[in-house]
């Protein structure tokens, strides 16, 4: 894990953010607001929101929709709606730190993941560990 702080929390890394809302009252909203500021190039990522701009970013329907590589996949959403993005996460050409962020834990998909080669990451929040070792 200290590599993975070291190399893509610490350097701002690019990040899609699975379960991006533009509702401020949700924690997914405040902690892209924080990764934003702290430099990170954020690609939200919610079918329900696709098109539409949620912080200056433009939404993406899915992971099969990212337009460049990117270097860590936070999960905002819950186990029930993980498969799909499992799917999509396992078609990229590329083995991106899945980081499951609190309230997305799945030990079963962490497991199969970690499994199949993706550096993964749980029981942590990344802004939390960016405030806490980054500065």
């Amino acid at each position: 894990m200290a590599e993975i702080i070291e190399r893509f929390i610490c350097i701002p890394s690019t990040v899609a953010v699975v379960g991006a809302s533009p509702k401020e009252d949700r924690s997914v909203f405040s902690i892209m607001s924080y990764l934003h500021e702290a430099g990170f190039h954020l690609h939200p990522i919610n079918p329900g929101y696709a098109g539409e701009s949620i912080q200056g970013y433009t939404c993406l329907a899915s992971l099969d929709d990212l337009p460049e590589p990117v270097d860590v996949v936070a999960l905002f959403i819950s186990a029930e709606h993980q498969e799909g993005v499992v799917q999509s996460l396992r078609r990229l050409p590329y083995k991106p730190i899945v980081w499951f962020q609190p309230g997305s834990e799945n030990a079963d998909q962490e497991r199969a993941l970690a499994a199949a080669g993706y550096p993964v990451a749980v029981n942590s929040c990344m802004m939390m560990i960016h405030q806490v070792y980054c500065h």
